[in-house]
């Protein structure tokens, strides 16, 4: 009988996690959502620049109260570190001879200047995996370059294509390209983990967020060299009664279908109206199929509409809020939501994982306190004692 998979898969390996912000952190939640012991580095006294970022459990700014952090960082061990300074990129140097990954975000060419890049360290460790996330990449033209969410939407060719076409381009909300990169971070990772594992020896990892960016439009990409354009369309969606929904009448469907789509509406006369009657048609006059079904749509509620609709085979959609996510039947049959209790938040409710492996269990565990397991790592693991400890703290080394 072959060995069973182990229920965490990646609970031999140690990650040391000193970037920042959103798309790093990411990466390394989703390594230690499967196993991985990930120790989160921060900067003494202020910690990841994501704590100091809302909304705040409580309305309260604080430390340990930004809700951004606290998803980020689950699972993780948490230390405090300066290596700008000597001592502490010697002792950083010592914990890289026992790790397996390093994920860093800072600016191209800072860890070389501080005797920490991938050269420096793979000297120390052979088999050292080091993953650099930035907005362009280490090499390029615009490689020393800023970016942001918004600069990697719009670099990488993602706004281009979002929004109405007789208005400005816009900016998927939230941090879309942020956690897009780290998934990006995370499969090259994972990838370098395997040629580890096949012929021992690490690598450098390069992520940049504009590539990241234009991967994930591609298809427009690929569209232009055969002539055609992409542009921004009019939005399909309809106003329900209680929000919005896409009825995918825009698209092929059974010939049966919009007859039967007609008939719901209570008006069947216009399964063979040539403005609509096909599949081109219904796209060619956008506008005035929005109109004629918005107008039957506002009567109803998006989730009835969205079942009504998928029950006649259409590619139907609605837009659900935060509180639809929430009660969503699908998400709570796939016990996708997990509680986690943490000393400052008390027990909140989390997104979890974004795949299941079926002899995989996901870790769930908290986000650590500023400085939580200072003593456990420098004290434990490296042998520091308590005295020295308190000393490297009172110079601000930790």
């Amino acid at each position: 009988m072959p060995d069973q998979p182990p229920s965490h898969p990646l609970s031999d390996i140690r990650v040391l996690d000193i970037s920042e912000e959103v798309a790093g952190p990411f990466c390394t939640k989703l390594l230690a959502g499967l196993g991985a012991e990930v120790i989160k580095i921060e900067t003494p006294g202020t910690g990841d620049v994501s704590r100091r970022s809302g909304p705040f459990v409580a309305e309260t700014p604080g430390t340990e109260q930004s809700a951004l952090f606290l998803y980020l960082n689950t699972g993780k061990k948490g230390i405090t570190l300066d290596i700008r300074q000597p001592t502490g990129a010697a002792m950083f140097q010592r914990l890289v001879q026992d790790c397996d990954i390093l994920v860093e975000s800072a600016p191209p060419g800072e860890m070389d200047r501080l005797g920490l890049g991938y050269a420096a360290l793979a000297h120390l460790n052979a088999r050292l995996i080091y993953t650099a996330i930035t907005p362009f990449g280490q090499t390029g033209p615009y490689r020393d370059y800023q970016g942001s969410e918004l600069v990697a939407q719009a670099t990488g060719g993602m706004m281009h294509v979002i929004g109405r076409p007789d208005r400005e381009p816009l900016k998927i909300g939230g941090h879309a390209a942020a956690y897009t990169t780290g998934m990006s971070a995370f499969s090259a990772t994972m990838l370098a983990l395997h040629v580890r594992d096949e012929h021992g020896h690490g690598q450098y990892v390069d992520v940049s967020a504009m590539e990241t960016m234009a991967v994930s439009q591609i298809h427009a990409s690929i569209q232009h060299q055969f002539g055609h354009v992409p542009k921004r369309r009019e939005s399909s969606l309809v106003r329900a009664r209680d929000g919005w929904v896409h009825p995918g009448l825009d698209r092929g469907i059974a010939e049966d279908t919009w007859a039967r789509v007609c008939d719901l509406m209570g008006q069947p006369e216009l399964a063979d109206d040539s403005r609509f009657n096909t599949a081109h048609a219904r796209r060619e006059n956008q506008s005035e199929l929005s109109e004629t079904i918005g107008a039957w749509a506002a009567a109803h509620p998006k989730e009835e509409i969205y079942h009504t609709l998928q029950g006649l085979r259409t590619v139907a959609g609605y837009v659900a809020t935060v509180e639809d996510l929430r009660s969503s039947g699908q998400l709570n049959a796939r016990d996708f939501f997990q509680t986690v209790d943490h000393p400052s938040m008390g027990e909140g409710v989390y997104p979890g994982a974004l795949f299941t492996l079926q002899e995989t269990s996901w870790q769930h565990g908290r986000a650590p306190l500023l400085g939580e397991h200072n003593d456990d790592i420098y004290g434990k693991r490296l042998g520091y004692s308590r005295e020295s400890l308190q000393q490297l703290h009172s110079v601000g080394i930790i």
